[in-house]
């Protein structure tokens, strides 16, 4: 299974454009592949001032986060580009599930990274997810892997539709279709030496 999560909080979002684009690029690699998006608008973690997250009482929502995450091979982390940062719905998931209780969700995993910008950006943002991501691999001795890969979805409303298909830029489709190809195939060689 892949999980793809869509870090933007914001309704009909871009990030959640490239999300179902994401998901139409696998299906048409791998058809047979289930793949589960979590759309962050539904979020509903606690900061920590506010509280802790029990993991034997979730919210329909942090369960759901928490399944897609636990049940799949390859998880895509999306995240809009804020002044150079991820999103602090996407910090605050890994502060969170970063923990004992959540290993299922990081255990035997590949996860790719993706910033998410309206114009120029996305860069920074993949990059910071990458390193919060391998901190956590490596204190927790995870055999899981962050995938090299990433992608920049720049100018995204001028090259996807609000489903996520292409609007017939050329270079961005392929680009996002390297991206999506490599990752499954990262997977593949993965779940071979498990």
């Amino acid at each position: 299974m892949v999980a793809i999560l869509s870090g933007s909080a914001r309704k009909h979002s871009n990030t959640l454009r490239v999300a179902n684009a994401i998901k139409h690029h696998i299906l048409e690699e791998a058809p047979e592949e289930q793949v589960k998006i979590i759309d962050f608008n539904g979020f509903d973690i606690p900061s920590i001032n506010q509280g802790f997250v029990n993991a034997d009482a979730l919210t329909r929502w942090q369960a759901e986060l928490f399944e897609a995450m636990s049940e799949a091979s390859l998880i895509f982390i999306l995240t809009p580009e804020y002044n150079w940062f991820p999103s602090a719905e996407i910090i605050q998931m890994i502060h969170t599930f970063g923990d004992t209780p959540f290993v299922k969700a990081w255990q035997d995993k590949v996860f790719v990274t993706c910033g998410v910008s309206n114009g120029r950006g996305g860069r920074m943002p993949a990059v910071q997810l990458g390193y919060a991501i391998n901190k956590i691999i490596s204190v927790f001795n995870f055999e899981s892997m962050v995938s090299a890969k990433m992608f920049e979805s720049q100018f995204t409303p001028k090259v996807l539709d609000e489903n996520g298909h292409s609007m017939g830029n050329e270079e961005y489709d392929k680009g996002m279709r390297a991206f999506v190809k490599y990752n499954l195939k990262l997977d593949l060689r993965l779940k071979k030496v498990q």
